[in-house]
C-alpha cells in the first residue's frame, strides 16, 4: 500500500513543505535527527513531544549497508517510522535520507516515507539533473516530496582530518538552474558545512551565501552537517533562511558513549534485563534517554521548541 502525504496528514504525519513553510514564517528550523534503530527513533519522538516541537524522523543511506537497505532495510524502517509518526502528538515528517542512487531512493516511494533524498555529491551535472528530475516526477505522482542538493560538503575522516578536496560551495546560478530543471521541493546547500565531524573542529558557515541562494530560489533551504556546526552558527544560518538542519553523527556519538557507560562493570549480569527489556536496566533504553536529552537541546538551539501548534 502506498503511503503518501495526503493519507498521512490525516494523522500526525505532516509533509515537509508544510513543516518548513511554518519554520520559515516562525524563523526557526526543523531538525532531521537521523536514526538507526527503533530505540533512536523512539528517542527522537520522545524529545519532540517533550519540547512540543515539530520534527523529521528517518534513516539514511550514506553510512549504511546498501545490500541490506535494498533487501529489507528501506521497507522495514519505513514501516517503523510511519507507525511511530502516526502515534506522535507533534507534527512529524518522515525522510529517507541520502539514498545511494535513483534505484535505492525509488524503493522508498510508498514504503512509509513522505520525503526522499539522494546523496549526489560527485555526480556529473547531467546525471544530477536527469536522476533528480526522474525521482521528483515519480515521487510527486505518489504525493511524496524530494530534497535535492547542489554543491558538496567536505568530510571528516575517522582520524579527525578534513578532506576539503571533495567540497564545493553551492553556486547561486547552479542552485537556480537545478531547482528549475528538477522541480525539487527543498534544497540542501554546501556553504562551509562539513559531514561527519567528531572532533573540536569548527567550520565556518557562509551566511552570506545562504542569503544569496535564498533570495534566488523559491524552495526552502536545508543545512546538512549539523553535527559539527556550533550553536551560534546554526542560529545565524537559520536567520539567513535555513529551515531544516540535519544531525546524525553527533547523535550516534552521544548514544554510543551512553551505551558504553551503561554496559560497564556495574551494569548487572542479567542479559534479559540489559538487552531489549525496555525496563530501567535496559542499556539501549538508557542510551536512548541520553539521546533524547541531546535532541531536546538541539531543538532549543533550532528555535523549534514550543512550535508544535498543529
Amino acid at each position: 500500500m502506498h503511503i503518501g502525504e495526503d493519507e498521512a496528514n490525516s494523522m500526525a504525519v505532516m509533509g515537509l513543505p508544510e513543516l518548513l513553510a511554518d519554520a520559515a514564517k516562525g524563523r526557526y528550523a526543523v531538525g532531521y535527527f537521523e536514526s538507526w534503530d527503533i530505540y533512536s527513533l523512539e528517542a527522537t519522538i520522545a524529545a519532540a513531544e517533550a519540547e512540543r516541537s515539530p520534527v523529521i524522523i528517518g534513516i539514511g543511506g550514506l553510512s549504511a549497508n546498501h545490500e541490506w537497505l535494498s533487501s529489507v532495510g528501506v521497507e522495514l524502517y519505513g514501516a517503523a517510522c510511519a507507525a511511530l509518526a502516526r502515534r506522535s502528538s507533534v507534527p512529524t515528517g518522515i525522510l529517507f535520507n541520502e539514498a545511494e542512487n535513483f534505484t535505492e531512493a525509488a524503493a522508498a516511494l510508498g514504503a512509509g516515507y513522505n520525503s526522499v533524498m539522494m546523496h549526489t555529491q560527485g555526480w556529473s551535472w547531467d546525471r544530477l539533473i536527469a536522476d533528480t528530475a526522474a525521482l521528483t516526477a515519480a515521487a510527486h505522482g505518489l504525493g511524496i516530496t524530494v530534497e535535492g542538493e547542489v554543491g558538496a560538503l567536505a568530510e571528516m575522516s575517522i582520524d579527525g582530518q578534513i578532506d576539503t578536496s571533495i567540497g564545493a560551495m553551492t553556486e547561486v546560478s547552479q542552485a537556480v538552474d537545478f531547482v528549475k530543471e528538477t522541480g525539487v521541493d527543498y534544497l540542501a546547500v554546501a556553504v562551509g558545512n562539513v559531514h561527519f565531524v567528531t572532533s573540536d573542529y569548527v567550520p565556518t558557515i557562509r551566511v552570506d551565501r545562504i542569503h544569496e541562494i535564498g533570495e534566488s530560489v523559491d524552495v526552502p533551504l536545508v543545512l546538512h552537517g549539523g553535527s559539527g556546526t556550533p550553536a551560534d552558527q546554526m542560529q545565524a544560518a537559520i536567520a539567513a533562511g535555513i529551515t531544516k538542519i540535519n544531525v546524525g553523527t553527533r547523535l550516534k556519538h552521544v548514544f554510543g558513549n551512553a551505551l558504553r557507560e551503561a554496559v560497564g562493570p556495574d551494569s548487572g549480569n542479567d542479559p534479559n534485563l540489559l538487552f531489549g527489556s525496555r525496563l530501567p536496566e535496559d542499556v539501549n533504553t538508557r542510551a536512548g534517554q541520553a539521546l533524547t536529552t541531546e535532541i531536546r537541546r538541539l531543538m532549543q538551539v533550532f528555535g523549534s521548541s514550543g512550535k508544535a501548534t498543529r
